[in-house]
């Protein structure tokens, strides 16, 4: 407009294209440098898993990377719960990014690994636990937590049938109300999935199958055991939905729009910074339990105001509660209120049972939540690529080793990008409005006012 030139829109597009390859790097030279990249960022992270494959004709299939140091936090600090989903990219080849991540004992994303495959299937989902397996083994201790997706069910069935699997809770909740429109019916649904004790769980349930018994089949048919607390047969502390993985997805909102390559650098960069700055915050914080858990803590503290403690041994309390007597057990660190067994930290009841005997309510909280264990899961640092890809120093067999692109999946239609409206747009657009559009009233027919204005008498 300013220089009086009228272009195409496929002109424009092209050129767009152009501008971008010029800053990330062209999208098919990125699939060929996969072999150096991860040759190169485990040479900078020790112990740190890459994987990817290719077809026959080279056209690359599916990749997988994950850091050794968080890996090593993860065995070392964490709860044995790994949240996973999936999340499209939008660069010339399209494809998924898989993400498994844990949450730290301060409540904080920590990525445990990332794969990029073509979709969403039973090979892709299977190939990618396969690889995961090789970082954190099966046992009978680990959870996963994922959507409703078949794939993923399967998979985790098949790599690791000794861990358990929880469905988020978010997406079931959004099935219950798109398909069962009776009042409070979701209310009753969430209710049951939060649950920590089984007979309150089976109320529920019950006033669930009395209200609308198709729906307490389709919550039989969901497994009960994958989306209920109170049943859940591993342990997978408070985490019910998938929000951790689908929040390191979103981070990558604009990284997904990248090349293969500075994709995985931007995971690597915002990596780097989190350790850094975690590590910084961590080091500073002196109180025995973790910022989040500290809180949590002394809320828990300000409602059991009141309560009384009958003690009963050495650790055994009766806690006479708001609501019901509850009993501690401070040896097994359980209480008959199911929120000490599950979470892992003192609830309510235990609290005062605990400040009876000494005042250390840290001693009596799980490990994952102390601050010594918080900084032990970031006492690694995540490196960059030290060279520039000019000096990259990488042995024969993997300069010679050669990955081509996959076949492009281009859209139908012209391509779009998000369209900003311009003053002028919103000028023409009201005027054209105006222009076409003659209202008309519901009530007499006639044009030039709404029924809100109109002056026929009811």
């Amino acid at each position: 407009m300013e220089h009086s030139v009228e272009i195409t829109y496929s002109h424009a597009w092209e050129a767009r294209e152009f501008a971008i390859a010029a800053v990330r790097g062209i999208p098919d030279e990125s699939y060929a440098k996969i072999p150096k990249y991860l040759h190169m960022i485990k040479e900078a992270n020790p112990g740190t898993h890459t994987h990817y494959e290719t077809a026959d004709d080279g056209r690359f299939l599916y990749l997988f990377m994950s850091f050794g140091q968080s890996v090593r936090g993860f065995y070392n600090t964490m709860r044995r719960v790994i949240v996973v989903d999936g999340t499209f990219l939008k660069n010339k080849y399209k494809g998924v990014l898989l993400v498994a991540t844990a949450v730290d004992g301060n409540s904080n994303l920590y990525p445990l690994a990332f794969g990029v495959v073509d979709s969403e299937n039973d090979d892709s989902w299977g190939w990618f636990f396969r690889q995961l397996k090789e970082v954190v083994a099966d046992s009978n201790d680990l959870a996963f937590v994922s959507d409703r997706n078949s794939s993923i069910a399967k998979a985790i069935a098949t790599v690791n049938p000794r861990s358990a699997h929880g469905i988020c809770i978010h997406h079931l909740l959004t099935n219950v109300v798109k398909h069962f429109k009776e009042k409070g019916l979701t209310a009753l649904v969430e209710q049951a999935s939060k649950a920590y004790r089984y007979t309150e769980f089976q109320e529920r349930i019950t006033e669930i199958f009395d209200m609308n018994p198709e729906l307490g089949r389709y919550l039989r048919e969901a497994d009960v055991r994958k989306w209920a607390r109170s049943v859940f047969p591993g342990s997978r502390y408070d985490i019910r939905t998938t929000n951790p993985a689908e929040s390191i997805n979103s981070l990558l909102k604009i990284p997904r729009e990248y090349p293969v390559i500075p994709l995985l650098d931007s995971i690597r960069e915002f990596m780097t910074r989190w350790f850094y700055e975690r590590r910084l915050l961590s080091s500073k914080h002196l109180d025995p339990l973790t910022v989040k858990v500290e809180k949590k803590i002394d809320r828990r503290i300000v409602k059991a105001k009141g309560f009384q403690v009958y003690k009963i041994d050495n650790f055994r309390s009766l806690v006479k509660g708001e609501k019901y007597d509850c009993h501690v057990d401070l040896g097994r660190r359980t209480c008959t209120c199911g929120k000490y067994d599950i979470g892992k930290i003192p609830c309510r009841h235990a609290i005062p049972a605990i400040y009876s005997r000494v005042r250390e309510v840290h001693s009596f909280t799980d490990d994952v939540y102390t601050t010594a264990t918080w900084r032990k899961a970031y006492e690694e640092s995540i490196n960059p690529i030290a060279v520039p890809e000019s000096d990259w120093n990488v042995p024969a067999k993997v300069k010679i080793t050669k990955v081509l692109p996959p076949d492009s999946r281009k859209s139908a239609g012209r391509p779009v990008k998000r369209k900003y409206e311009t003053v002028e747009d919103k000028i023409k657009a009201s005027q054209g409005s105006s222009k076409n559009k003659k209202h008309k009233c519901s009530r007499c027919g006639n044009e030039g006012h709404k029924r809100g204005t109109c002056d026929l008498p009811i």
